[in-house]
């Protein structure tokens, strides 16, 4: 019963585990997507005459990005002015909170001038993009550190137990 109990503790650890360090991937995924989106909306936005809309309506840009920019299309339809949906739908990405206010700051500048919205873009791109690289740098340390930690803790809790 002791070493059932010991297996389910660690069975535990480790799917906690699992879910801190997915939601660190999925934070990162997210970034990458949505730095590339950007830029991409960039180049759509200086090759083309299309208005946004059309524009944010192309898929392909990833999970995390088509949802974001479906989600600002909903709020268009829906009758919202695109900075108030462009915001609502930045605080919906699983991005961190200065991220997030990040990409809701992009929402003042495209109602602007051509260059303004194409300076924005740029400069959120790359501040996403310079987030992701530092991400990506603590990402081995803090897979190991959250691991560490996980199995640490449940082996205590399952010494203590048995």
């Amino acid at each position: 019963m002791k070493l059932l109990g010991a297996a389910l503790i660690l069975c535990g650890a480790a799917l906690q585990c699992h879910a801190l360090l997915g939601a660190r991937r999925q934070e990162r995924a997210a970034l990458r997507e949505l730095s590339a989106a950007l830029e991409g909306l960039e180049r759509g936005i200086r090759a083309s005459l299309m208005p946004l809309p059309r524009l944010l309506g192309q898929r392909g840009a990833g999970k995390y990005a088509d949802a974001f920019f479906a989600d600002v299309l909903a709020q268009l339809e829906n009758g919202t002015p695109l900075p108030d949906g462009w915001r609502k739908a930045a605080a919906r990405t699983p991005l961190g909170e200065r991220e997030q206010a990040l990409l809701s700051g992009l929402a003042d500048a495209l109602g602007g001038e051509e260059d303004a919205v194409l300076r924005a873009l740029r400069t959120a791109a790359q501040a996403l993009r310079s987030t992701l690289m530092e991400r990506e740098r603590q990402s081995a340390r803090d897979t190991r550190l959250v691991t560490t930690l996980c199995f640490s803790l449940s082996l205590l809790v399952t010494i203590l137990l048995i």
